[in-house]
């Protein structure tokens, strides 16, 4: 928990820093959201894309911690500039009162926490259903998937497994999964329309499959042929 902590503190610094540098001319940065199976290598894929691009990534245990916690939210929302709350302030007032969406509390924070993270942009979202908050409109969605027997074998691998237990959470996550999205979004988990590109990490090296991205990206105008890539 303390290191969740530091990360939630580190990332909202940078934000305060980044807005106390004046910019006037600079672009947002890019927003992307991965979408992936368990076992697939989409943690992985998104680890890396993030590095190499120069994005804050924005996983599940930093998502929930922030959306749980009601001091980091307004701090992360007195972080914008008064544009950005405006915005913030319209898109969730009109979700509120028209988008399907089941508005528990923890939804309201989860969805308020994405898109405020969004309005900073230069980040990547990692899970938690970014993807069905902002839409293909404002984000590049990409779903990662592989074969059933890679995902079991690689489980096994990082949960030092047996083949049925992993078998076991991969049903389980999966379940869970369509469960959340259908609940809070109303929407297929596994609907291809609502991602950019879905890849097959079960033919693509990490190597390839961030190649592959990176083109499609530049494709859409969400890069372009000289942004510059870590190595």
């Amino acid at each position: 928990m303390k290191q969740i902590t530091e990360l939630v503190d580190r990332q909202m610094r940078e934000w305060e820093m980044r807005r106390e540098r004046p910019h006037p001319q600079s672009k947002r940065g890019p927003v992307i959201c991965v979408s992936r199976d368990l076992g697939a290598g989409g943690r992985s894929v998104a680890i890396k894309l993030a590095e190499k691009l120069g994005l804050d990534l924005m996983g599940k245990d930093i998502i929930d911690s922030i959306a749980e916690d009601l001091h980091q939210q307004r701090r992360m929302v007195d972080i914008l500039d008064e544009r950005g709350k405006e915005t913030l302030e319209r898109w969730v007032d009109g979700y509120l009162h028209g988008a399907p969406i089941e508005y528990d509390e923890y939804a309201k924070a989860l969805i308020k926490v994405i898109r405020a993270s969004a309005i900073h942009g230069n980040i990547l979202f990692l899970g938690r259903g970014a993807n069905w908050v902002l839409g293909v409109e404002e984000a590049f969605c990409i779903r990662i998937v592989a074969p059933l027997e890679r995902r079991v074998k690689q489980v096994m691998e990082y949960h030092s497994a047996s083949k049925e237990e992993a078998a076991q959470m991969i049903r389980e996550t999966d379940a869970q999964r369509t469960e959340f999205v259908k609940k809070v979004f109303h929407r297929d988990h596994n609907d291809p329309s609502a991602y950019h590109l879905t890849l097959n990490c079960g033919v693509f090296s990490d190597e390839q499959a961030i190649e592959i991205i990176r083109k499609a990206m530049t494709i859409h105008g969400v890069l372009n042929d000289e942004t510059p890539m870590s190595a």
